[in-house]
């Protein structure tokens, strides 16, 4: 059995704000060093403040309860591209 992980990537900038519109997130690939929060639409905080750093792939695999999806906040001067 193969196994497929397809994502489509969202290039955030310093200190970027993205809403996910959908169910799911792949994981996040650094350019700078910083903090990632991702947060859903109830406003519960799912990742807080975790490190990202420069070079580094974060995976992030996370499957959302609805299609509202969720918001991630780059923090500390963070900026990379988002699998999403």
């Amino acid at each position: 059995m193969n196994v497929r992980e397809r994502f489509r990537p969202q290039p955030m900038g310093v200190n970027g704000t993205y809403t996910i519109r959908g169910t799911n997130v792949g994981g996040f690939l650094a350019t700078v060093t910083g903090t990632l929060t991702l947060t859903d639409p109830d406003g519960t905080v799912l990742v807080n403040a975790v490190p990202v750093t420069a070079g580094v792939y974060t995976p992030l695999p996370f499957v959302f309860s609805t299609a509202q999806g969720a918001v991630v906040q780059l923090a500390g001067g963070a900026a990379g591209t988002l699998a999403i």
